[in-house]
């Protein structure tokens, strides 16, 4: 492998030698310093920001749990043969026994008495459970 080299003279005509590897140095040396200039830039704005924020309706939640109550689709929270449970403020649906049931704080509990019905109000089936 040849590489070539650029060979200039100082002013007495002498042969200036800028060998290959301080090419490299300086431009790496270079990126470098502009890295982390761009990571310090980036830094020094970050508590600026503004967070972001997730809102939802909550009067939805709240007029789908008083329609449900109102049709009468809504099972007293005792039973464990079948039901579910949704959180009010959730999208999915775990059987009783599931893990993610237990965790649905008692105000937020949503129990229907079948998944069927749970799936006619618009809730899927959450991933980490599944049927008997």
């Amino acid at each position: 492998m040849n590489i070539t080299e650029v060979v200039s003279y100082d002013k007495e005509g002498k042969i200036e030698r800028f060998p290959l590897f301080q090419k490299l140095f300086l431009s790496l040396t270079i990126i470098l310093v502009a890295l982390l200039s761009f990571g310090i830039g980036r830094l020094s704005v970050v508590g600026n920001r503004e967070p972001i924020r997730i809102e939802y309706d909550q009067s939805l939640v709240e007029e789908t749990a008083s329609v449900m109550n109102a049709v009468g689709k809504l099972a007293p929270p005792s039973s464990s043969d079948g039901g579910v449970v949704v959180s009010k403020n959730g999208t999915r649906y775990h059987y009783l026994y599931c893990s993610g049931a237990k965790q649905i704080k008692e105000g937020n509990k949503i129990v229907f008495p079948t998944a069927a019905d749970a799936l006619a109000a618009g809730y899927t089936l959450a991933a980490n459970c599944s049927p008997k």
